[in-house]
């Protein structure tokens, strides 16, 4: 269960305290040695060392770079033994309780609706040939995202915080313990992305059927709303709409 995990700011931005016995000095970054620097870190409750190493094995890697990730546990109250006494616990608990008092306090109020328009939307889908997924949605016009796409998943910028996955099956399966649904057998969603106009519609559903996709329902026009489907090459389902402004402003 994954409890914390936050990514840390370069380096310019820090500083590092160095403490003695009667000395305390403060040096502003940037730190030169990437031996010594750390990206970021997250706190897992696991229930072995080797359940912590199973999780930072799913981890994806940016193509082309190879990433270390150290794995240290937090001390907790029994790691120590008979050296914790029941006055020095008792103060410990006491000490929490404080922090955690503040920290409700300084809680803010519950964000407005528009935070949740700033947050990235990310969905994920398994396919069985990542490469071949590639080729088909890159005939759509779609980038790739090569920081966060290697053999095992790709990252498909579909809008500025809008992405899909095109996981693996095998690794698709490391994050779910339920079995992964056959797209061509059942539906299991229903991606739909605005066009700008009909004639946009029209144009990356062709295209689609003409890189292999197949065709999944009749157009539907509402005259205020226009909109096509297709299944691409795992079944999944994409419909493009696009709606008339007027209406929207009515």
């Amino acid at each position: 269960m994954m409890r914390a995990g936050d990514g840390l700011q370069p380096t310019s931005r820090g500083a590092r305290v160095r403490l003695s016995e009667n000395e305390r000095t403060a040096v502003r970054g940037p730190f030169a040695d990437p031996r010594q620097l750390i990206a970021g870190f997250w706190i897992w409750e696991c229930a072995s060392l080797q359940e912590a190493i199973d999780w930072v094995k799913r981890c994806p890697v940016p193509a082309g770079r190879e990433v270390e990730i150290e794995i240290r546990q937090i001390y907790e109250a029994a790691d120590f033994g008979d050296a914790l006494t029941p006055e020095l616990q008792q103060a410990e608990e006491k000490l929490r309780g404080q922090v955690e008092a503040q920290q409700r306090a300084a809680a803010k109020p519950a964000a407005p609706p528009a935070a949740a328009e700033a947050a990235k939307l990310f969905v994920n889908l398994p396919v069985k040939d990542v490469k071949r997924s590639i080729e088909f949605f890159g005939k759509l016009g779609y980038r790739f995202n090569p920081q966060f796409t290697d053999d095992k998943a790709a990252c498909m910028v579909i809008g500025e915080d809008n992405y899909a996955m095109l996981v693996s099956a095998p690794f698709f399966e490391t994050f779910t313990p339920k079995p992964i649904a056959d797209a061509k057998q059942s539906t299991e969603a229903l991606v739909s992305l605005s066009a700008p106009s009909r004639a946009d519609v029209d144009r990356i559903v062709e295209t689609a059927l003409a890189a292999g996709a197949s065709r999944s329902v009749d157009a539907q026009d509402h005259g205020f709303m226009y909109e096509r489907s297709f299944a691409d090459l795992d079944g999944h389902i994409w419909a493009y709409y696009w709606m008339d402004p007027a209406h929207l402003q009515s």
